[in-house]
C-alpha cells in the first residue's frame, strides 16, 4: 500500500507542475499524454526513493526550480525558456547572467499567491516520503511502470507523424520531454536546410513564387515612385521603443494623452497605422533582425545566439557602403542577447551598452530612458554626417514596475490595475523621447535628420489580454481568442523629418510588419533595397499582399481584408480566419486563403534557408595567402550597392572580386556555386550581374561597372578602356575631411607622376612640399594634422625604404599622437610596399600611389582609408570604375 501512496504523490506533484505551465500558456490543463508521462516520473521516482530518499529530494527539488523558472518565462513569453537559450546560457556565463537578472527583475510581477499552492504539493510529497513505510510489493512498482511506459509509447506513436514533421508541439507531452523533441527537431530541420543548400531548391523555384504578397513587385522602378529619394543624403535616426503598441497612439486614459508626444508626431509626419510585430524565441532581438535584416526570425532558436558568424548585407551595411557611420546604443547590458557581438555582425562600426554609460539614474530596474537619450545625444554629437544612429529604449519594459515618484498621469480606479502600470511606463518612455528630439533639435542634430521610430512588440502579457480586450470594446469568445491577440499585435511606425521645408503629413493604413521597416527607409533615401529581404517598401507594397506572421503557428498571416491564426497542427483546416471587414470569422476552405496559408509558410521557410545556409550574398569573404603570407579578401567589392544603383539595366556589373573569381573558375570551389551566386543575383537585383569568367568577352557590347581594381589591366588587354566612376580629387576630398584628424599618408610604387608644378602647389596648401615629378619612384610618407588647416608634422621623399615607429603620445612637431603609429613606405626601386598601422592594426590599401589613413585625434581611432593613385590621376580611387569600346556609349548610367 505504501508503494500506492508514494506513485500516487509523485503523479499529482508531476501534474500539478504540468498543469501551472499549461495555464500559463494558456492551453487546456492537462493533456493525455502528460498523465501518461507523469505516471512514468511517478512510478521512477519511487524506485528512485527506494534506493535514495535524499537523491529523489534533490531531484525533486531541481525539478521544482526548473519548472518554475519555466512557468514565470511562459507567462510573459508565452512558451518555455527554448532549448536554444539554455544552450547559450551554458556557453556564455555573462549572457546567462544577464538574461537571469532581467527575469529576477521580472519574476515579482510574474509570481502569484496562487503559487505557494505548489510548494505545499511539494511539501506533501516529501512528508510522504519519511512517513510511508517500506514498500510491501516492490514488484508492484515496476508494473505500474511498464505500464504506463506501454501507454506512453503508445501515445507517442499515434501522434509520431505530427511530432516528426513538427506540426505537434511537443509540449503535450510535458516540459522535459518536450525539451528532448526539441533537440530532435532541431537536429532534423538543420539537416533539411542542408539539403535544401545542396539542391538549390530555393533558386529552383524562386520564379514560380511570385502571386503571393507581391513584395518582389514593390520595386520593380523605384525612381518612378515619388517617395523615392524623398529625404535622400538626410542622416538616420531610427529609435526602437520597447513594448510599444499601435492602439496607443491617440488614446486616452482618464482624459489624457498616453503618448503625447508620438501622438503629435504621427500627426506631423508619416505614420503607418496597419503594421505587425515580428518575432518568435527572440522577442526584442528578432524585431531587430526584422528592422535592420528584413528577415523572418527563426521559429526553433534565436538568430543571435547561433548566426552571429553569418555575412549580412542589410540597412546598417547598405548605409555604410553609401558613405554613412553606423552605431547602435542600448541602455542594458551588451552580452544580452549576444548584441555585443552581433551588432557587429549586422554592419554596425559600434556598439554602445551599458557598460559604455553612466548608469546611476535607474527606472523600473535599469537604465532610465531619460538618461539614456540624453547621454546617447552626445555620442551622436561625435559623429560625422552622414550617419545612422539606432537606439534601443529599455524603460517600458515589463513588469512595467515604474516608480511613482515617475509617473506623469493622473489616473483613476476605471483604468484596470495592469494597464495603469503599462500606460505609467510607456508614458515615461514617452516624454523620455520627447526630450531626445528637443536635445537633438537644440544641438543642430535634426536639421538634416530623418528621426523615425517603431515598436518592437507588444506590451501585454497573455494573461492580461482579456483586460485589454475589454478595455479596447473587442468581444471575446473562445471563437475569437486566437485571431483577438492578432487584432492587437500591430506595433507603431512614424518616419518624421527635421527639415521644416522637406516634412510631408501623410497616414497609411497599408498592411505591413517591421520588415517593411528597413526597406521603407531606404527608399525615402533613395538608396537600394536589401536585395535578400522579405519585406518590402510600404510606398510601393501592392495593396493585396501577404504578411506572414512568425509570433503564431507558421502559416499565420496578415492582409488587409483577413488575419489567419494557423492551429498548432499545421494543418489548414484548423486554421481560425478572421474577416477584418465583416468582423466575422470564415471557415478555413480551399481558395485564396488557403493559397496565402501556403505561401506564409513558404516565405518564412525561404527567410530560415537563407539564413541557416549562410546565403545572405553580397558579402562572402574568404582569406587566401599572397606574396609574404599576407590575408587578401576574397569578397564581394564593398560598393556593389552604389555600383548597382548607377549602372542602367543593360550594362554589366561585376560584383566579386578578381581573387574570388579566380577562385571559382580555378577549379578551388564548385563551379555550381558560382553559377547558382550569379543567377540569384540576377533575379534578386534585376540587374545584368555577371562575373569575369563567365562573360562572353566577343559578344559583349555592354559597358562594364566594377569595384575591384585588378581587372583594369585585364580589360585594357582586351580593347577595353577603363575610367573611375563619380571621381573626387584628392584636393576636394581632403576639404571634407574633419576637423582635429591626423592624416597619415604612405606612398606604394610609384606616387609622383601627376605633381607637376600646378598640382605640386595645390598640394602644398594640403601640407604636401616635398612630393614632385623629380621623385619618380621614390618612397614617400607624411603625417598631417588637420585643424582649420593643413600642417606637416613629419614628411620625408626619399629612394631609401622609409620605416617609422611612433608610441602613443609621442610628440611630433608639438602635436601628441593619440595611437601607436607605424608607416613604412617603399617605391618601386624599394621593395614597393606602403604600411601603415594604427594600434597594430593595418590601415593601408597598399595600392599603387599615395595610401592613407585618417586617425581622429580625440579617440585614437581610425576614422577611414583611402587610396589616391597620383601615377595615372589627381583623384582618389572611389573603387568603382566603368570600362568600355571606343564604339560604344559612354553615357554613365545614372
Amino acid at each position: 500500500m505504501s508503494s500506492v501512496i508514494l506513485v500516487f504523490v509523485f503523479i499529482v506533484w508531476h501534474l500539478s507542475w504540468n498543469m501551472a505551465l499549461n495555464q500559463a500558456r494558456g492551453l487546456k490543463p492537462l493533456s493525455m499524454e502528460q498523465i501518461a508521462a507523469s505516471t512514468v516520473a511517478g512510478a521512477t521516482l519511487q524506485l528512485l526513493a527506494d534506493w535514495n530518499v535524499w537523491a529523489t529530494i534533490a531531484l525533486t527539488f531541481l525539478a521544482n526550480l526548473a519548472y518554475y523558472g519555466n512557468v514565470v518565462h511562459a507567462r510573459f513569453f508565452g512558451h518555455p525558456i527554448p532549448l536554444s537559450h539554455i544552450k547559450q546560457f551554458s556557453r556564455s556565463a555573462k549572457t546567462a547572467s544577464s538574461s537571469a537578472a532581467m527575469l529576477i527583475q521580472s519574476a515579482g510581477r510574474l509570481a502569484k499567491r496562487g503559487d505557494i499552492v505548489l510548494i505545499f504539493v511539494w511539501a506533501e510529497t516529501l512528508a510522504a516520503l519519511f512517513i510511508v513505510g517500506d514498500p510491501d510489493d516492490p514488484l508492484w512498482e515496476w508494473r505500474v511502470l511498464n505500464g504506463a511506459l506501454v501507454v506512453l509509447v503508445a501515445l507517442t506513436l499515434r501522434q509520431y507523424r505530427r511530432l516528426k514533421t513538427g506540426a505537434m508541439e511537443s509540449h503535450l507531452f510535458g516540459m522535459f520531454v518536450s525539451y528532448y523533441f526539441s533537440w530532435l527537431l532541431a537536429r532534423r530541420s538543420r539537416a533539411e536546410q542542408e539539403r535544401m543548400r545542396e539542391e538549390s531548391a530555393m533558386l529552383r523555384n524562386e520564379d514560380s513564387e511570385g502571386g503571393g504578397d507581391g513584395d518582389e513587385r514593390a520595386d520593380d522602378d523605384p525612381s518612378g515612385d515619388e517617395w523615392f529619394g524623398r529625404f535622400k543624403g538626410m542622416n538616420l535616426i531610427l529609435i526602437q521603443l520597447e513594448s510599444f503598441q499601435q492602439f496607443l497612439l491617440h488614446r486616452r486614459a482618464a482624459g489624457q494623452e498616453i503618448t503625447p508626444f508620438l501622438n503629435r508626431l504621427a500627426r506631423e509626419n508619416l505614420a503607418f497605422t496597419d503594421i505587425f510585430s515580428q518575432y518568435a524565441q527572440g522577442h526584442t532581438c528578432d524585431a531587430e533582425l526584422a528592422v535592420l535584416q528584413s528577415l523572418y526570425p527563426l521559429k526553433r532558436e534565436v538568430v543571435n545566439y547561433r548566426h552571429y558568424d553569418k555575412k549580412f548585407h542589410g540597412l546598417p551595411a547598405i548605409l555604410r557602403s553609401h558613405g554613412y557611420q553606423a552605431t547602435a546604443y542600448h541602455g542594458y547590458k551588451g552580452d544580452f542577447y549576444n548584441r555585443r557581438t552581433m551588432m557587429k555582425t549586422y554592419g554596425f562600426e559600434a556598439f554602445y551598452s551599458e557598460e559604455d554609460y553612466l548608469s546611476t539614474d535607474r527606472a523600473s530596474y535599469w537604465m532610465s530612458d531619460f538618461s539614456f537619450f540624453e547621454q546617447s545625444v552626445e555620442k551622436i554629437k561625435a559623429m560625422k554626417p552622414p550617419f545612422f544612429s539606432f537606439t534601443i529604449s529599455l524603460t517600458s519594459h515589463f513588469p512595467f514596475e515604474l516608480e511613482q515618484s515617475l509617473w506623469g498621469l493622473q489616473l483613476d480606479n476605471d483604468v484596470p490595475e495592469p494597464l495603469v502600470r503599462y500606460y505609467q511606463s510607456v508614458n515615461y518612455t514617452d516624454r523620455a523621447l520627447q526630450r531626445f528630439y528637443e536635445l537633438l533639435e537644440r544641438d543642430g542634430l535634426l536639421e538634416n535628420t530623418v528621426f523615425a521610430v517603431y515598436g518592437d512588440h507588444e506590451g501585454i502579457g497573455l494573461e492580461h489580454l482579456p483586460v485589454l480586450y475589454e478595455e479596447l470594446g473587442i468581444p471575446q469568445s473562445n471563437l475569437l481568442r486566437e485571431t483577438n491577440r492578432m487584432s492587437v499585435a500591430q506595433v507603431p511606425f512614424v518616419v518624421a523629418c527635421g527639415d521644416p521645408s522637406r516634412r510631408i503629413a501623410h497616414v497609411s493604413d497599408r498592411v505591413g510588419s517591421t520588415l517593411d521597416v528597413g526597406q521603407t527607409l531606404l527608399h525615402l533615401l533613395g538608396l537600394p533595397k536589401i536585395a535578400y529581404g522579405m519585406g518590402a517598401n510600404l510606398f510601393s507594397a501592392p495593396e493585396d499582399r501577404v504578411v506572414p506572421l512568425t509570433q503564431f503557428h507558421p502559416g499565420s498571416f496578415a492582409t488587409r481584408d483577413a488575419l489567419c491564426c494557423a492551429s498548432e497542427s499545421g494543418d489548414y483546416v484548423y486554421s481560425a480566419i478572421f474577416d477584418r471587414e465583416k468582423e466575422t470569422m470564415v471557415l478555413p476552405v480551399s481558395g485564396i486563403n488557403k493559397s496565402r496559408f501556403e505561401y506564409s509558410r513558404e516565405k518564412v521557410n525561404r527567410s530560415e534557408h537563407l539564413i541557416a545556409n549562410d546565403l545572405l550574398v553580397p558579402d562572402r569573404p574568404s582569406e587566401v595567402a599572397e606574396g609574404e603570407g599576407a590575408a587578401v579578401q576574397a569578397a564581394f567589392t564593398p560598393n556593389i550597392e552604389r555600383l548597382l544603383s548607377i549602372a542602367d539595366d543593360e550594362a554589366v556589373v561585376i560584383p566579386i572580386t578578381l581573387d574570388m573569381d579566380s577562385q571559382y573558375s580555378g577549379g578551388q570551389t564548385n563551379p555550381d556555386e558560382m553559377k547558382r551566386l550569379e543567377s540569384y543575383y540576377r533575379r534578386a537585383r534585376r540587374k545584368n550581374i555577371r562575373f569575369y569568367s563567365t562573360i562572353d568577352w566577343d559578344a559583349n557590347e555592354q559597358q562594364i561597372y566594377f569595384g575591384d581594381r585588378s581587372y583594369a589591366d585585364r580589360l585594357i588587354e582586351k580593347g577595353y578602356q577603363v575610367e573611375p566612376v563619380n571621381p573626387v580629387s584628392l584636393p576636394e576630398y581632403l576639404r571634407g575631411l574633419p576637423d582635429h584628424s591626423l592624416i597619415v599618408v604612405a606612398a606604394k610604387d610609384e606616387a609622383s607622376a601627376q605633381f607637376g608644378q600646378r598640382f605640386a602647389r595645390e598640394m602644398a596648401e594640403y601640407g604636401f612640399h616635398q612630393l614632385d615629378v623629380t621623385k619618380y619612384r621614390h618612397s614617400y610618407a607624411n603625417l598631417i594634422y588637420k585643424n582649420k588647416g593643413y600642417v606637416s608634422l613629419y614628411e620625408e621623399a626619399t629612394e631609401l625604404p622609409i620605416e617609422k615607429n611612433w608610441p602613443n603620445g609621442a610628440l611630433i612637431d608639438g602635436i601628441a599622437l593619440p595611437c601607436d603609429l607605424q608607416v613604412g613606405s617603399r617605391g618601386a626601386a624599394a621593395g614597393n610596399l606602403s604600411e601603415i598601422k594604427v594600434n597594430g592594426c593595418s590601415c593601408s590599401r597598399n595600392q599603387r600611389g599615395l595610401n592613407f589613413a585618417v586617425v581622429d585625434m580625440e579617440t585614437g581611432a581610425v576614422a577611414e582609408m583611402f587610396g589616391a593613385d597620383t601615377f595615372a590621376s589627381t583623384h582618389i580611387d572611389t573603387q568603382m570604375y566603368r570600362a568600355f569600346k571606343e564604339r560604344s556609349s559612354r553615357e554613365v548610367g545614372a
